[in-house]
């Protein structure tokens, strides 16, 4: 290599003072040969082998390298020059400590892009060859000083640049140990050009092919000069660097865990946020599962309710099932149940006891979509034979007091109910009125004998109008003073029915409805049918609508309101409750405070660590920079950093926020118990339930985050010139 010095001086300002460390300095070196540079403390030596490796530049005056002009060089030209061409050895060693020796070496030989195993193999031929092969997994601390230079001379040496520049390297060594060095370097100079900086002349002597003597920033002697008059002039060639992301991330790490705790401490700071947006997030996907869950649960409602008078149902002249199979065949109906209405039928004993105002409501499974009808609870079955049914939890619940579903199964399983079919009517206040023209009065004898007077003509045989007394009302239609009422036509009057049972009916307890919101008792459809509770007046069919039809309700209502009125059916959404919101949205706004408070106060944190890492880390820059990394490498490296404290805090969120769910729905379900019951028809459930997508999304949003606090200290570290960080300025 050729290196040609054109009048160079270096200036250093100190507010409006300078200082001329060099002056009018020409010089060229050239072939393999062993240089040393001679001087004082303080006669610009360093500065001299600064400027020749690119670590600071020139005030004025030009350097051409292999006729390149060093003042048309860019930045990166000038890192792909250092990693390349020239190997520094530092008086202090300048090795990163947190490093080991083979990672030391290898640092050189990953920033031109190489892969892991080609720079091992290069970096431990290397370490071979300075002899300290033995120590490759120790960290410099544990090294002597001969041991870390010789690691030193190692990563000069191991891109095989072509000038070695070596600045006192044996300033700190014993003579024992300086003089193995000097061989080292002696032995090397047969194959490259070295330079070193020195004040011992005896070295000089001893070693150095050329000796050059600097006195106060000048040149005062040089016992081999070499002057190449003329230099052709070319521009210079456009090479850089390629440091893998990979082994900066590596990198990263390696600094991590010498400050493991330091890192963990901030990475937590960030986690609790991370883990408050986790938390949010199930506590709001958790509740509105449960509310959509349970709202499904309960939707035993139909969406449409038709009503078609007897009249009109029997000039269909259909059956109930030919009709409700024209039903199913509109694309907006998925369902249709055949409702006989037969609400509060009353209970009349349980297990051979009599029972008081106790009502159950009677329906059948008539779909395979058990969201609709509920689900029977342990081992329970749904009734399969006519004399079976499947009661509700809320009936249960009434005939023995108790909330607890496992204490009312084991009361109830097969125990024998008695339910009411069929009603007598209530006696009408028209029938005593003296005006109802199809009514009169008798003064009542006994069963056998008619009243006096009594009409026979109008009121047909005596005996049979008691009869058909006692089968509307149960009973004789007297008043106080012992007269009788009598009726032509009693069907007028049959409008309501009384609570006095005709007939009843017994069944086998084979379940009991898990679901608590469902209030049916489930009996056969044959006996539902068949089910003799009054006389029928009117047709009612609860329809269940597609997709379609609730999507197109009003064609359903228009195609079918010319033979039934149409009724929509109201079902309490519990999702729409406002007192849910209200709570929900203060539940997220608290979270969402502790959310705001843990980044921002954890990214405070991380712009304070990485800043004063900066700082810490100078020297492990300067060191880089040296060595051939660029600035976007020194940014990449601290962003780097960055990133992986937030992964590490995102993970630790991710966990952090599973056991805080584990545990908060553990406390809820102990704590609350009964709001769940009440709330969601289950005290089992889990209210924060957490997402794979949302810990994803967490993670990804604490690495962007970590990213953009560690902004502005990976741009401060980037822009350290390479000597400034070296002397950590």
């Amino acid at each position: 290599m050729m290196i040609k010095l054109v009048e160079i001086h270096k200036i250093y300002k100190d507010e409006n003072q300078g200082f001329l460390a060099l002056k009018d300095i020409n010089l060229d070196f050239t072939d393999d040969h062993f240089v040393c540079i001679l001087g004082k403390s303080g006669s610009g030596k360093t500065t001299l082998l600064n400027i020749i490796g690119g670590l600071d530049e020139p005030s004025s005056g030009h350097m051409v390298i292999n006729g390149e002009l060093t003042t048309k060089f860019t930045p990166i030209q000038w890192d792909y020059f250092r990693n390349y061409k020239i190997g520094f050895i530092f008086q202090n060693y300048s090795l990163i400590e947190h490093l080991t020796v083979l990672d030391n070496v290898k640092l050189a030989v990953k920033l031109q892009g190489i892969s892991d195993i080609e720079a091992k193999k290069r970096a431990l031929d290397m370490l071979d060859r300075v002899g300290i092969i033995d120590q490759k997994d120790k960290l410099p601390l544990k090294l002597s000083g001969g041991q870390r230079q010789r690691v030193a001379i190692a990563r000069a040496l191991v891109n095989d640049p072509e000038v070695i520049l070596a600045d006192e390297p044996t300033g700190n060594l014993d003579k024992k140990t300086a003089k193995e060095i000097m061989d080292l370097l002696k032995e090397f100079s047969k194959e490259k050009l070295i330079i070193m900086v020195t004040h011992n002349k005896r070295l000089a002597n001893i070693y150095a092919d050329r000796i050059i003597e600097l006195k106060d920033g000048s040149v005062i002697s040089d016992t081999k000069a070499y002057l190449n008059e003329k230099v052709l002039i070319k521009t210079p060639e456009r090479l850089k660097t390629t440091f893998r992301l990979i082994d900066k991330i590596k990198l990263s790490l390696k600094n991590i865990r010498m400050k493991k705790w330091r890192s963990l401490l901030i990475a937590f700071g960030l986690a609790i946020g991370i883990a408050s947006f986790i938390l949010l997030d199930g506590i709001s996907h958790g509740i509105k599962t449960n509310l959509e869950n349970n709202r499904l649960n309960i939707i035993s409602e139909p969406d449409l309710r038709f009503y078609i008078t007897k009249e009109t149902f029997d000039d269909l002249d259909k059956t109930i099932d030919e009709y409700i199979a024209e039903l199913l065949n509109h694309k907006g109906i998925s369902d249709v149940r055949y409702n006989r209405e037969m609400y509060y039928s009353k209970v009349i004993e349980v297990k051979g006891e009599q029972l008081l105002n106790i009502y159950s409501n009677i329906s059948y499974p008539f779909t395979d979509k058990e969201n609709l009808i509920g689900k029977p609870y342990a081992d329970g079955h749904w009734p399969n034979n006519d004399n079976e049914i499947m009661i509700s939890y809320s009936l249960a619940q009434d005939i023995y007091n108790n909330k607890n579903l496992e204490i009312l199964w084991n009361k109830l399983k097969g125990a024998t109910i008695k339910i009411a079919t069929e009603y007598y009517y209530q006696i009408p206040y028209e029938i005593y009125e003296p005006y109802t023209t199809s009514c009169a009065i008798y003064p009542f004898v006994d069963e056998n004998t008619p009243p006096t007077g009594y009409d026979s003509e109008r009121f047909g045989d005596y005996s049979e109008q008691l009869q058909k007394q006692k089968d509307y009302y149960g009973k004789y239609i007297t008043d106080d003073v012992n007269n009788i009422y009598l009726c032509s036509n009693y069907d007028a009057f049959n409008n309501y029915r009384s609570e006095l049972v005709k007939t009843s009916r017994e069944f086998t307890i084979v379940g009991i409805n898990e679901n608590k919101q469902l209030n049916e008792d489930y009996v056969t459809k044959n006996v539902y049918m068949n089910w003799n509770n009054e006389v029928l007046k009117r047709y009612v069919f609860d329809i269940y609508l597609s997709n379609y039809g609730k999507n197109n309700s009003l064609e359903i209502k228009r195609t079918f309101s010319d033979i039934a009125r149409v009724e929509d059916v109201f079902v309490f959404d519990i999702l729409d409750s406002i007192h849910i919101e209200v709570l929900l949205g203060i539940a997220q706004f608290i979270i969402s405070l502790i959310l705001i408070i843990s980044v921002v106060t954890a990214g405070l944190m991380l712009i304070m660590l990485l800043s004063i890492s900066v700082i810490e880390r100078s020297r492990e820059i300067g060191i880089l920079r040296s060595l051939g990394a660029t600035k976007n490498d020194i940014f990449s490296i601290f962003i780097s950093e960055s990133a992986v404290i937030g992964f590490m805090a995102g993970i630790i969120g991710v966990i952090l926020s599973i056991v805080v769910s584990l545990i908060g729905n553990l406390f809820i379900r102990h704590q609350y118990g009964d709001i769940l019951t009440t709330s969601f028809n289950n005290p089992n459930i889990n209210l924060i339930i957490t997402r794979p997508l949302a810990y994803v999304i967490a993670v990804f949003i604490c690495i962007v985050l970590a990213m953009l606090f560690g902004f502005i200290p990976a741009i401060r570290a980037s822009r350290k010139t390479p000597i400034n960080a070296l002397k950590k300025l």
